[in-house]
């Protein structure tokens, strides 16, 4: 009996001096584990929690340690090893975790941890894309600027809603808006802690002419208009009038500056941005060639886009060409509020302006103007 005490103790010794980890915590992927099965060295060793919260061992085959402790792993594995030894002893320690920040919701990922780590300075390693997190960190966790917090806050990230969880329990849930304001730091974080982040509870869809079409996060009392922000701004095709905006079951056509998009979104609000129609303007105009009508798609528009007409145009036959089809306006009787001789242009549809008879069309072009009030943008 004496013989076979000291080598269980040279074991323990020797799995105590490979464990440099003593507190008993719940383990996480990415910590190593050291597995000592008493009398069996060929199923003693070192063993990696992989990224599912597993681990393999020999003859035990895989073990689930999804929110143990180092004792509950030992007694799994001994019951996963009862049907091929007698009575096995098996003891389990925690050789050493990585120095990760793990982040649950929003960019996800893992963050690299530093002693003194802060959840606000955490955060402020949050990447705006979502799509990598970065490591660098201050020692202290209270030297980074605010400035990326403040830009983080305007993301799909709800910020006055962050969760810390340790060892499968909660921290408690953190405004870091307000930390922000008040120089807050929040709880200072342990390796293994996991941030959990929230969208903003407002879901608005952006589809049409917008760098990334998608759907975006809003806090209740945001305006619609920052919707465009978080899918990256309009692109350089977009018109800034024309958008559709489908709320609440019912449709409208907005125009971008509409006081609509200075009051807050409301839940499932969808915003359609159109690109703008590109037409091309040939005959008796100052700048014949192609026009992008941005704000208005109005025969009128493209024809001030093109510098208007020139002095001896025939504007009782602008002839507009849609596909196969074409169709002969006289903008002359616009004088007499006739707004059926300004359609509205599609992408593609070309502009004629023929030569007339001795008349001043520019002027006469300047008069329709002034008395249609019309506003036009190049």
């Amino acid at each position: 009996m004496q013989f076979q005490a000291i080598p269980r103790a040279l074991i323990v010794l020797c799995a105590l001096l490979v464990s440099p980890v003593a507190a008993a915590s719940t383990i996480h992927a990415g910590d190593q584990l050291f597995v000592t099965v008493y009398g069996h060295p060929e199923l003693t060793g070192p063993f990696a929690v992989n990224a599912e919260e597993r681990i393999s061992l020999p003859l035990a085959g895989t073990i689930d340690v999804h929110g143990l402790e180092t004792q509950q792993i030992a007694e799994r594995i001994k019951r996963a090893l009862g049907p091929y030894l007698i009575k096995p002893a098996v003891d389990v320690q925690l050789k050493s975790q990585p120095d990760r920040i793990f982040v649950s919701g929003g960019p996800g990922g893992v963050l690299k941890f530093q002693p003194g780590e802060t959840l606000a300075a955490a955060l402020a390693d949050l990447p705006l894309s979502g799509r990598e997190v970065a490591s660098g960190a201050s020692a202290d966790g209270a030297t980074r600027s605010d400035d990326r917090l403040a830009s983080t806050a305007t993301s799909r990230i709800d910020l006055r809603r962050v969760g810390v969880m340790r060892d499968g329990k909660s921290l408690g849930t953190f405004d870091a808006t307000e930390l922000s304001a008040d120089g807050g730091s929040g709880p200072t974080l342990q390796p293994g802690d996991t941030i959990v982040l929230v969208d903003k509870p407002v879901a608005v869809r952006v589809n049409g002419a917008v760098q990334t079409p998608g759907v975006a996060y809003l806090w209740s009392d945001e305006p619609l208009s920052d919707a465009f922000a978080q899918v990256g701004g309009l692109s350089a095709s977009a018109a800034t009038s024309h958008l559709t905006l489908a709320r609440a079951g019912t449709t409208q056509v907005v125009a971008l500056g509409d006081a609509i998009f200075v009051r807050p979104a409301q839940n499932r609000d969808i915003v359609t941005v159109p690109s703008a129609p590109r037409v091309v303007v040939a005959g008796l105009v100052d700048k014949p060639g192609t026009v992008t009508l941005k704000t208005d798609f109005s025969l009128l528009s493209a024809l001030y886009s093109a510098g208007g007409p020139t002095t001896w145009a025939n504007l009782s036959q602008v002839q507009v060409i849609s596909g196969d089809a074409k169709t002969t306006y006289d903008i002359g009787k616009m004088v007499h509020g006739d707004t059926s001789q300004n359609p509205q242009l599609k992408d593609g549809d070309v502009v004629f302006v023929p030569e007339g008879h001795k008349v001043d069309s520019k002027s006469i072009f300047q008069s329709i103007l002034g008395g249609v009030g019309l506003l036009l943008l190049r």
